[in-house]
């Protein structure tokens, strides 16, 4: 796996993780707040290396 996918994967996981947390916390709570957070470094992360829409597809496909 590459670094492009290893990060479109866990940029993938990292939002699945703040919906589940969010529904699970409130969408105000500090847990959902934290888990927004981590998501969007991963999401930056795997912008700044170059993933594309394709490469969230084909994460969410596979993970």
């Amino acid at each position: 796996m590459t670094r492009k996918e290893q990060l479109a994967a866990l940029a993938v996981q990292a939002g699945r993780e703040m919906v589940r947390i969010g529904a699970e916390h409130g969408i105000n709570s500090e847990p959902a707040r934290q888990a927004a957070r981590r998501s969007d470094i991963a999401v930056t992360a795997a912008q700044a290396a170059g993933c594309t829409a394709a490469d969230y597809e084909r994460a969410r496909r596979t993970r």
